[in-house]
C-alpha cells in the first residue's frame, strides 16, 4: 500500500510540473532563458508556476556545493527563487542557469536550523510525514539536479528518465523504509543508471 501511495504521489507531482512540456523530450536546462522563466512566472497559471518551481528546484540541487552537500534550507532556497525571478524579469536575455548561479550554491545564504539534511530523511519518513509528502516533488527535482551536477555536470533533464527514476525510488523506498532518501535516489539517479 505504501508503495502505491508514494508512486501516486510522485506521479501527481510529475504531471503538474511537466504539463507545460507537452512532449517528453529531454530539456537542456542551460538553454532556458530568463525571458521564458519570467514569462511563465508572470502568467501565473498553475502549469507555468509548476514549471518555474520545478526548474528552480532542479537548479537548487545542481548548484549545491560540496560544503552544502544534501542540506537544503527550503526557505532560503525559496528566497533565492524569488531573487532569480526578479533578476530574470530585469535581464531577459540571460540564461536561467547563469542567473541562478548568482543566488544559489555558494551564493545562497547559510542554512538555518530549519534546514533539512536529505541524507538523514528516511524513506519511512517520506511515507508517513505529511510535511515531507507535501514537498516530495520539490525534493525529487532538487535531487535530480544534485545528481546531474555530480554526473559530469550534465544540464540535460530527461523527463521520461526522471519519471522512471522517481517511480523506481518510490518502489525502493516502499521495500526499504529505513533507507535514506538520498541513498535511494543515488541508486537510481547516479551516473551508472
Amino acid at each position: 500500500m505504501k508503495r502505491i501511495f508514494l508512486s501516486v504521489l510522485s506521479s501527481l507531482f510529475l504531471l503538474s510540473v511537466f504539463s507545460l512540456a507537452a512532449s517528453a523530450d529531454p530539456i537542456d536546462v542551460s538553454t532556458i532563458s530568463c525571458e521564458k522563466l519570467a514569462s511563465a512566472y508572470a502568467a501565473k497559471t498553475k502549469d507555468d508556476i509548476s514549471f518555474v518551481n520545478g526548474i528552480l528546484n532542479w537548479m537548487g540541487g545542481y548548484h549545491a556545493t560540496a560544503d552544502q552537500g544534501t542540506v537544503v534550507d527550503w526557505d532560503k532556497l525559496s528566497d533565492s527563487f524569488n531573487k532569480t525571478v526578479e533578476f530574470c524579469s530585469e535581464h531577459p536575455g540571460i540564461g536561467v542557469l547563469s542567473a541562478t548561479e548568482k543566488f544559489m550554491g555558494e551564493n545562497i545564504e547559510d542554512a538555518s536550523p530549519e534546514s533539512v539534511d536529505l541524507a538523514i530523511v528516511t524513506c519511512e519518513t517520506v511515507l508517513t510525514n505529511k510535511d515531507v509528502q507535501k514537498n516530495i516533488g520539490d525534493t525529487f527535482m532538487w535531487l535530480a539536479g544534485y545528481h546531474a551536477s555530480y554526473n559530469n555536470g550534465s544540464t540535460i533533464l530527461d523527463i521520461e528518465k526522471f519519471i522512471k527514476q522517481t517511480s523506481d525510488i518510490a518502489d525502493y523506498c516502499a521495500a526499504n523504509p529505513k533507507m535514506s532518501l538520498v541513498t535511494a535516489a543515488e541508486k537510481f539517479m547516479s551516473e551508472s543508471e
